[in-house]
């Protein structure tokens, strides 16, 4: 893992998280173009491309990616979206290959104890399946919703549930994020770029 330096300590990076075909990537872009703030797209999309399976291996090769895709942008902002995160490579791997893996872990802890801010907003499922070669899952999507939930329970993360259209789910999404950046400017923690 990278050192976390001052330089990306303060701000606040909200994560989106939470079963297949739930609608993280729409509404991560849509959040990034309100707030006019950079995201993080799922790396696993890129990881895989072009491919028919994946592996272990593979799996914690993009979970790396993954984090330092995310590590390179909060160098230089206040506010950053992640279009999946740690939280849903864990799940993953869990769900294909059973247990845990300990650089995930190690790694996501490490995200949650940084004095930068991390938050999370976690999509129903309650949108309609779209078939997509990556997507292994059309009928456990709220059963692993329910996961989602537990584990950031477990981790004592702050989260919201994001659910209705699209319009009304990026609505209230920005509205928590608001929320989140007020608290935390307040509180000195969120310093917006000047």
């Amino acid at each position: 893992m990278a050192p976390i330096d001052a330089a990306n300590s303060r701000g606040l990076t909200v994560a989106i998280v939470g079963a297949e075909c739930s609608g993280k990537t729409t509404l991560a872009e849509a959040l990034a173009r309100r707030f006019d703030a950079p995201w993080v797209p799922e790396y696993s999309r890129s990881y895989l491309a072009n491919r028919t399976s994946y592996e272990a291996d593979d799996v914690l090769a993009i979970a790396q990616g993954q984090y330092r895709a995310e590590a390179a942008l909060t160098a230089d902002e206040s506010l950053l979206f992640a279009d999946t995160d740690l939280v849903v490579i864990k799940i993953w791997w869990d769900v294909r290959f059973g247990g845990t893996i300990a650089w995930i872990d190690s790694a996501l802890e490490a995200a949650l104890s940084n004095a930068r801010q991390r938050r999370y907003l976690v999509p129903t499922p309650d949108i309609p399946w779209i078939a997509d070669p990556l997507r292994e899952n059309p009928s456990d999507r709220p059963a692993l919703h329910a996961r989602y939930i537990q584990l950031l329970d477990v981790l004592g993360a702050q989260y919201a549930e994001i659910s209705g259209s699209p319009q009304e789910r990026l609505d209230l999404a920005s509205r928590v994020v608001a929320n989140w950046m007020a608290q935390d400017e307040s509180s000195g923690l969120y310093q917006p770029n000047r």
